[in-house]
């Protein structure tokens, strides 16, 4: 009995000594998740700077950097449970748009922010779901995608639905609905044409790229001439972008597949009548969210070299329309804040 209570006694103190442990962190399963550059950066209207979220354990921050690579710094200090993704920068570069993401016990938020002034505020209210945003051209307007309800999955959470485009006044912060589709899926978008058209593509059971005149209210559907580019069922057009002179489109599809069968995105374009397709990159991993330089035949791309992996390795690359001369990005994160974040 008493090598029994001796017995009892020691397991009873292991356990205590393993939950002291645990809850002051000795023993606490260290935080794991991605880390590292997110997969939608921004370019600056002069081409100087690229604003991006860096992520540190599944944890994403704004960060700026130089186009052309070095040290980075950091916008906003980080929110707990909060990522703040896909910047875009107004026209004068003084001011951001982004999205700021968490996951709630009903659905996944995505809440329009703008930053300006060293400080963040949000533009909407939080139920008010928006995956797209950019500001046109004066810098006083806002064009973004936002749903009008949510739906119920069959996991008793919610998902976005119903989808359009509106139009804030920044000033006022009024909006006005532009289109009346109450779709699925818009899938991204561009103020193109200094404001007098929008561009934006639908990726709800085929891809396409649509041109919405404002002042007409008329739309332009560009699909490409021929699908044999494609290795996929159907081109996905994913991220497409119109060049500044308004005559290419830059865009990420399925150009290979690997030997275990996964698919492989490169960069590609075309002329906007869908003609003249031609595969830019040959990464032979995932090469997608093509940006135009305003002031040269460059594109600056998002690289994953982990596509098919538990988490992703995103880099970024530099490269010529053509293919040629191709360079990576190379960000330095600030020690002390890598360490904090």
């Amino acid at each position: 009995m008493a090598l029994k209570k001796k017995n009892l006694l020691f397991i009873s103190g292991v356990v205590i000594l393993f939950i002291t442990l645990y809850w002051t962190g000795t023993f606490a399963d260290p935080q794991t998740g991605h880390t590292g550059i997110g997969h939608n950066p921004a370019l600056s209207p002069d081409d100087q700077e690229i604003a991006f979220t860096y992520f540190k354990n599944d944890h994403g921050s704004l960060y700026t950097a130089p186009a052309e690579g070095g040290e980075a710094e950091r916008l906003l200090d980080p929110e707990d449970g909060k990522d703040d993704l896909r910047p875009t920068y107004s026209p004068d570069r003084e001011s951001l748009i982004f999205l700021r993401e968490w996951d709630g016990e009903e659905h996944l938020y995505k809440q329009l922010m703008l930053y300006e002034d060293g400080k963040a505020r949000s533009l909407l209210d939080k139920n008010e779901y928006v995956p797209f945003a950019e500001f046109a051209p004066d810098g006083e307007h806002l064009y973004f995608v936002k749903n009008s309800k949510y739906t119920e999955t069959s996991n008793n959470r919610t998902q976005p639905n119903g989808f359009d485009i509106y139009k804030m006044n920044l000033g006022t912060e009024d909006i006005e609905q532009i289109t009346n589709m109450n779709t699925v899926s818009i899938s991204s978008l561009q103020v193109i044409e200094d404001g007098e058209k929008l561009m934006y593509s639908t990726s709800y059971e085929t891809s396409s790229i649509e041109i919405l005149d404002l002042s007409t209210g008329e739309t332009k559907t560009i699909l490409p001439e021929s699908t044999d580019y494609s290795k996929a069922q159907s081109p996905s057009l994913s991220a497409p972008r119109l060049s500044p002179n308004g005559e290419v489109i830059a865009f990420a599809d399925v150009a290979s597949k690997s030997k275990n069968g996964t698919f492989q995105y490169e960069i590609f374009t075309m002329d906007t009548e869908g003609e003249n397709i031609s595969q830019v990159t040959n990464f032979s991993d995932y090469a997608g969210k093509p940006l135009f330089f305003q002031e040269s035949n460059k594109l600056f791309i998002t690289v994953d070299r982990n596509f098919a992996g538990r988490q992703p390795d995103y880099e970024y690359w530099v490269v010529e329309r053509d293919g040629t001369n191709r360079k990576q990005v190379i960000i330095e994160i600030p020690d002390h804040e890598e360490e904090t974040s």
